[in-house]
């Protein structure tokens, strides 16, 4: 059975609660207790996401909850999949990207893009063949494609040339035409978004072939990873990357978030020879490094993306890792 990982799932949880889905409920129907997102390694089940996208519709009467949770989505919503989207050189580039780490942040269903002489299309072949069932997250897919593909190719009027999904037409249908921006046919055999294929292998204005390279070569790892049990120092890393910006997490605080006591993460920690300032100190180079590559922070920004809350102690901990302070590694060539 699929699953769905902490930070797509979130996103979802928020779109419905911010459209007045009583947290309450959404949070027991996904299970996890009061705080289910505590832990950005947990992955949730895909009926447990369903059930939750079903339920936050009844409770508040509005069928289009897939809808809005697409349009919803950020780049921080895919992690490092969706930064390396912005990345890629094009479309076609980004959709391969997507297509290959999709199963990162969730496996409800994967997309694939097709370019021929008649047009281009992205196919979504859902985990379940019940279209009903899979409706609100095959909606939120291809909004996210749409919201999405304007963000990268900053054409944000851009009107999908087709979109035909295999439900039903909703009571929502208005609202669909307005987000893809054409008519959308219903009870058709695929969910299929078509392109306009000019816009294929136009290039992206925020394109970056270092830091996709960066990204893929981390992608790569975490999908090798993804099917066997984390290692305490994985669930850590996982953790203290994703609070990073907060200020770096303390022990006892990260040891809560991912169920253990202070005492059994060091043992932990310790069996696997690394200690908690050590995995502390790897996220932080390891989210440096992706910064760098972005060029889009300054480096007291980066700093405090790190955590770090005086600029001196960061200027030391750069230069451990590099050989030399910030300032010379951003005027070296």
């Amino acid at each position: 059975m699929g699953t769905v990982s902490s930070r797509y799932t979130r996103s979802l949880y928020e779109s419905c609660v911010k459209r007045g889905a009583d947290e309450t409920r959404l949070r027991q129907a996904i299970g996890g207790g009061p705080n289910p997102f505590g832990n950005p390694a947990r992955r949730f089940s895909n009926e447990a996401v369903l059930d939750m996208l079903h339920l936050a519709e009844r409770l508040t009467g509005d069928t289009a909850m897939g809808v809005y949770a697409g349009s919803d989505f950020r780049p921080t919503t895919f992690m490092d999949v969706g930064m390396a989207l912005t990345a890629a050189s094009c479309l076609r580039e980004a959709l391969a990207v997507n297509e290959q780490y999709q199963a990162l942040t969730q496996q409800l269903g994967k997309t694939h893009l097709s370019v021929t002489g008649q047009g281009a299309t992205i196919t979504w072949r859902p985990y379940i063949n019940d279209a009903e069932r899979m409706r609100p997250s095959t909606e939120a897919a291809f909004a996210g494609y749409a919201i999405f593909g304007r963000w990268l190719t900053w054409l944000y009027d851009k009107e999908a040339a087709g979109m035909q999904f295999r439900h039903a037409r909703p009571p929502h249908a208005d609202l669909c035409d307005e987000v893809f921006g054409c008519e959308v046919i219903y009870s058709a055999p695929l969910d299929v978004m078509e392109l306009d294929p000019e816009l294929v292998d136009m290039p992206l204005p925020q394109a970056n072939p270092d830091l996709l390279k960066s990204l893929c070569a981390r992608l790569d790892k975490a999908l090798a990873a993804l099917y066997e049990p984390l290692s305490a120092t994985q669930e850590v890393f996982h953790y203290v990357q994703s609070e990073l910006e907060r200020g770096a997490p303390a022990l006892a605080g990260v040891a809560a978030a991912l169920g253990y006591s202070e005492r059994t993460l060091r043992r932990r920690l310790a069996r696997e020879d690394t200690s908690f300032r050590t995995v502390v100190e790897t996220a932080r180079k390891d989210a440096c490094d992706i910064f760098l590559r972005e060029r889009k922070k300054s480096i007291a920004e980066i700093a405090q993306a790190l955590g770090y809350s005086e600029q001196s102690a960061f200027t030391r901990a750069f230069k451990s890792w590099y050989g030399k302070p910030p300032s010379a590694y951003v005027r070296a060539p």
